[in-house]
This record gives structure tokens, C-alpha cells and sequence, in this order.
């Protein structure tokens, strides 16, 4: 294992979006468009919570590669100093090694309470419903962790939709209202976790040191 002197000489993410990359060749259309709005979005809201902050990005995307492909030292660099890791869940995310091994490298990280009132059992890990997974098994690993759902929204139905339909399903349906409340909702969230806790740095000297999460045997 290696690990990250701080500070790091390359600028970490405050949050990371891990999401089930189309294969070569496919990678555009609406998924990839959904994607890179719902990403550009949420940093705009991060942005504007938390101010700006030396050597922190809001967000991290890796848009730039398709599944099966190298990984490259900028994204394990992200997933090994973000702070809050944002899976998308899709039926297409649980089967992907890729996200079960990104998801491996940020759980190994150590979280560290900023004070003393900060709950000791934060993962810094926020799932989103990206869309439904019905009939799909669940790994153990997302089960174990309450997924993200907005509370005190103007509308008690948004909350329903978005757990329904995903946030793929309300930019689907065209739902603006409920889908920009969810985004809105889930800053706060990431910005929360963000000012209660330190995720201390961690960054594989490769892939090969990860694991895919999602295949493990239930314990």
C-alpha cells in the first residue's frame, strides 16, 4: 500500500461519484448526459456551501475512460483522498468490478471525527437511488448502509418518486422540481459529513490491491 503525504500536490475531490461506465463505443446518449448534469449540479451546490477551499475540488467524475479500461493515477489518486463517496445504484453499478473495487478503496480509508459530538459509525459513504434495482440482489455491503433519501422537502411525494424512479427516473419524467430538491438535499448531505469528519488519505499503488466489494459472500 502506499499512502498520500499531506498536503497532497494534486488537488482532492471533496466528493466522488462512482457510477457504472457505458462500454467502449457506447458511452454517450442520455445516461452519460443524466450523469455529467446530475455531477455538474451537485458541485455547484457543494461549491456554494462550503466556499472555496485551497486544494479541494467540489467533485470528482471519471468521464473520461469507459469501462475496462486502465485505470488511471488520477482516479485512484481521487478515490483515495475524496471525502464523501457517492455511488450511483443501478442494477448495471452492482455488476460492475470497476464500482465494487472503487467502492473497496474508499472503505479502507479511516474516518476521524472533527469533534466530539460527531456519531463514530459515519462511513462517509452516501448511496444514491440512481434507478430502480428491482429483482437485482443486493450486496451486503450496500445493505449494511442507509441509502440517501431527501427529508423536509416542499413535497412529501418527491421523496416517493426519487425512491421509486431514481434520480435517472425524475430527469426521465421530467420531474425538474423533485429532482432539483433531491440535489439540493444531497449537498447538504455531502457538506455535513464533510464538516463533521476527516477521511485520512489512502491511495493503492494499483488495482490490483482492491477487491470487488459487491462479490462478497454475505457475513
Amino acid at each position: 500500500m502506499s499512502t498520500v503525504d499531506a498536503p497532497s500536490r494534486l488537488r482532492a475531490p471533496l466528493f466522488f461519484i462512482s457510477y457504472s461506465r457505458a462500454p467502449v463505443g457506447r458511452a454517450t446518449g442520455k445516461p452519460a448526459e443524466y450523469v455529467s448534469r446530475f455531477f455538474e449540479d451537485l458541485s455547484v451546490h457543494v461549491s456554494e456551501l462550503v466556499g472555496p477551499v485551497t486544494g479541494v475540488d467540489a467533485g470528482f467524475l471519471d468521464s473520461s475512460i469507459a469501462g475496462g479500461e486502465r485505470w488511471s493515477p488520477e482516479l485512484l489518486q481521487a478515490a483515495g483522498t475524496c471525502q464523501v463517496f457517492v455511488p450511483l445504484v443501478s442494477s448495471a453499478l452492482l455488476g460492475s468490478d470497476w464500482c465494487g473495487r472503487e467502492w473497496d478503496a474508499f472503505s479502507r480509508r479511516t474516518i476521524v471525527p472533527r469533534h466530539s459530538s460527531a456519531s463514530p459509525h459515519e462511513t462517509a459513504i452516501v448511496p444514491v437511488t440512481w434507478s430502480p434495482t428491482n429483482g437485482t440482489a443486493l450486496p451486503r455491503v450496500l445493505r449494511d448502509i442507509q441509502r440517501f433519501t431527501p427529508t423536509a422537502v416542499p413535497d412529501p411525494d418527491i421523496a416517493v418518486h426519487y425512491q421509486r424512479d431514481g434520480v435517472y427516473g425524475l430527469l426521465t419524467m421530467q420531474w425538474e422540481n423533485a429532482y432539483r430538491a433531491v440535489v439540493w438535499r444531497l449537498a447538504q448531505r455531502i457538506v455535513a459529513i464533510h464538516r463533521s469528519y476527516v477521511v485520512q488519505p489512502w491511495v493503492p499503488a494499483s488495482v490490483d490491491e482492491l477487491c470487488n466489494r459487491f462479490t462478497e459472500e454475505p457475513g
